[in-house]
């Protein structure tokens, strides 16, 4: 392609791999995941990666609650108890609003 260009870089051989093994199973390759990424920087303006100094989300620490409460019996909800429960809520904010 025209105004095609190389970019190289230094890396952790062991992370290389690894990388490219989890890339390969998605089907991509590593020239294809950074051309992936920096459209998406260039598209959105921003990085896209969270920078914390917590090393866990919250969606993650919820996941690991909802694991240990299956391990300690709770056996959820069915899809019909979400849905009146959802009615309920949407009824109770109209009457309000």
């Amino acid at each position: 392609m025209p105004g095609d260009t190389n970019f190289s870089m230094r890396m952790d051989s062991a992370l290389k791999s690894q990388a490219e093994e989890i890339l390969s199973e998605l089907g991509l390759t590593m020239s294809g995941a950074f051309t992936m990424f920096l459209k998406q920087i260039v598209r959105d303006q921003a990085v896209p990666l969270t920078l914390s100094l917590h090393p866990r989300n919250a969606v993650y620490d919820e996941l690991l609650e909802a694991q240990a409460d299956r391990r300690n019996g709770y056996q959820g909800r069915n899809a019909r108890e979400v849905l009146a429960d959802m009615e309920r809520a949407i009824g109770e904010a109209e009457a309000v609003g």
